[in-house]
C-alpha cells in the first residue's frame, strides 16, 4: 500500500461504513411511507415514486425532483404565470449538478435513480477526503481524523448520498480552503467559478480570502522587524493574486443570476423564482430570523440574543482562532450568511453541515496522553448522538411518513 493510501485510508473507511449506516436508517425508516409526497402542498413530482417506497424513490425525492426535472426538460423560459405572479421553478437549482447526472447518465445508460445517488455517494467521498486533508494541514492528524468522522456521522449526512449537491459543494469549499492554506491563489479559482454553478455560497468565500490576506500581510511584516528576519515561513503576500480571488468570489455569486437571466430574457429571474418559496428575503438586512422573532415576541429576542451569544462563545476564544484564517474565517462568515440569508427552516440542519471546522470546538489541543483519550471519548459520544439524530432526521424528514409521522422536509 502506498504512503497516500494509508494517509487516506481511515478517513475513506469512516465514511463508507458512515454510508453503510446512513443506508440502513433509511431503508429502515422506509415502511412507513405511506403517503404519496405527490400530495403535499407545494411539494413538486417529476416521476412519481413507487408505492411501497423504496430507497431509490426516497435518496431521488424533494430536491432531487427538481434535478431530475432539470436532467429530462432543461430550464423553463419564464418563472411567472399567466397572471404575472412568481411561480416556484427548476430556475431556483443550479446548473453544475444536473449537468454531471446527465452526463454520467449518457455515459452509462443508466437513470437518474442511479446515476445522481451513485454521483453524490462519490463526490462525498471526495469531499471527505479533502476534508480531512484540510484539517490535518491546519490541526494535525488526530484531530483532523475526529473531526472527519463527526462529519460523516453528521444528522444530515444522508444528502450525501441523495441527488442534493451538497456533496459537490463541499468538494469545492474544502479544495479552495485547501488551496488557499497552501497559497496556490490562481488554482483556487477554479472551483470558487465551480462553486458559483453549484450553491449561492461564493461570497461567503470572499471574507474568507479577506482574513487570509490580512493574516499574511501581518505575518511578514512582523517576520521584517523580529530579531532574526526570515521571510520563508511568512513569504510577502501576493497582493495582485489576492485582490483577483477576492473578486471572483464576489462575481461567481452573479453566475447563475446571469445565466438564468439570459436563458428566460428577464434579468431577475432567478430572485422572481426564489421569492416563490416561504422565508425569502432579498435583503440581508432583513433576515427572515428577524421576522420569525418578532412573531414570538419578547422569547424569540431573548432566544436569538443567547443564540448569538452561544456562538460567539464558542468561536471567539483563542483556540479556536488558532484554526487559522481559513477553517475560522469559513466557519464564523457561513453561519453568519446562513443566519442572516436563510429561513427558519428544518433545512437549516442540512445547511449547517458545510460548516464541518465547527466539529474541532469538540478537540481543543491536547497536552497529555490523559487529554487525548479524554478527548477521543467526548469525540465517541457525540458521534453516536449525531447518529441517533441523524436516524430521527431519516425518519422524520428524509422519507416522508404523513401528516401525523413527519417534522418538515429536508
Amino acid at each position: 500500500m502506498t504512503r497516500a493510501a494509508r494517509r487516506y485510508a481511515v478517513p475513506l473507511a469512516v465514511y463508507l461504513l458512515s454510508r453503510v449506516v446512513t443506508t440502513a436508517f433509511i431503508l429502515m425508516a422506509v415502511p412507513g411511507r405511506v403517503v404519496r409526497m405527490e400530495d403535499l402542498t407545494g411539494y413538486h413530482s417529476t416521476v412519481t415514486a413507487r408505492l411501497p417506497a423504496d430507497y431509490g424513490s426516497v435518496v431521488t425525492s424533494w430536491d432531487g425532483q427538481w434535478y431530475w426535472d432539470i436532467v429530462l426538460h432543461g430550464y423553463p423560459s419564464t418563472v411567472v404565470d399567466t397572471g404575472g405572479h412568481a411561480v416556484q421553478s427548476s430556475l431556483a437549482f443550479f446548473p453544475l449538478y444536473p449537468a454531471l447526472v446527465k452526463a454520467g447518465m449518457a455515459v452509462t445508460g443508466l437513470g437518474f435513480e442511479v446515476v445522481a445517488p451513485t454521483l453524490s455517494l462519490l463526490l462525498g467521498a471526495a469531499a471527505v477526503l479533502v476534508v480531512f486533508r484540510l484539517l490535518e494541514v491546519v490541526v494535525d492528524r488526530g484531530r483532523a481524523l475526529a473531526c472527519t468522522a463527526l462529519l460523516c456521522c453528521f444528522p444530515a449526512t444522508a444528502v450525501l448520498q441523495s441527488a442534493y449537491t451538497e456533496s459537490l459543494g463541499l468538494l469545492f469549499v474544502a479544495t479552495t480552503l485547501l488551496l488557499l492554506v497552501r497559497r496556490r491563489y490562481l488554482w483556487c479559482l477554479v472551483p470558487v467559478v465551480l462553486l458559483g454553478l453549484t450553491r449561492n455560497i461564493t461570497l461567503v468565500l470572499a471574507p474568507v480570502v479577506a482574513l487570509h490576506w490580512l493574516v499574511a500581510v501581518r505575518r511578514h511584516r512582523r517576520a521584517l522587524v523580529g530579531p532574526h528576519v526570515s521571510t520563508e515561513l511568512s513569504p510577502p503576500p501576493r497582493h495582485g493574486r489576492l485582490a483577483l480571488l477576492v473578486a471572483v468570489c464576489v462575481a461567481a455569486t452573479a453566475e447563475w443570476p446571469l445565466l438564468a437571466g439570459a436563458l428566460t430574457g428577464d434579468p431577475r429571474a432567478y430572485f422572481t423564482t426564489l421569492a416563490a418559496w416561504p422565508g425569502y428575503t432579498e435583503s440581508p438586512l432583513d433576515p427572515p430570523w428577524l421576522g420569525a422573532a418578532g412573531g414570538l415576541g419578547i422569547g424569540g429576542w431573548v432566544g436569538v440574543a443567547v443564540l448569538v451569544l452561544a456562538f460567539v462563545g464558542l468561536l471567539g476564544g483563542r483556540t479556536q482562532r488558532a484554526w487559522g484564517p481559513e477553517l475560522w474565517g469559513w466557519t464564523v462568515a457561513y453561519c453568519a450568511y446562513i443566519f442572516l440569508a436563510s429561513g427558519v427552516t428544518s433545512s437549516l440542519v442540512r445547511y449547517l453541515m458545510l460548516a464541518f471546522p465547527f466539529g474541532l470546538v469538540l478537540m481543543p489541543p491536547a497536552a497529555t496522553a490523559a487529554d487525548r483519550r479524554a478527548g477521543t471519548w467526548v469525540v465517541v459520544v457525540f458521534c453516536a448522538l449525531e447518529l441517533v439524530g441523524q436516524y430521527v432526521w431519516v425518519a422524520k424528514f428524509l422519507v416522508y411518513t404523513g401528516p401525523t409521522g413527519g417534522f418538515g422536509y429536508p
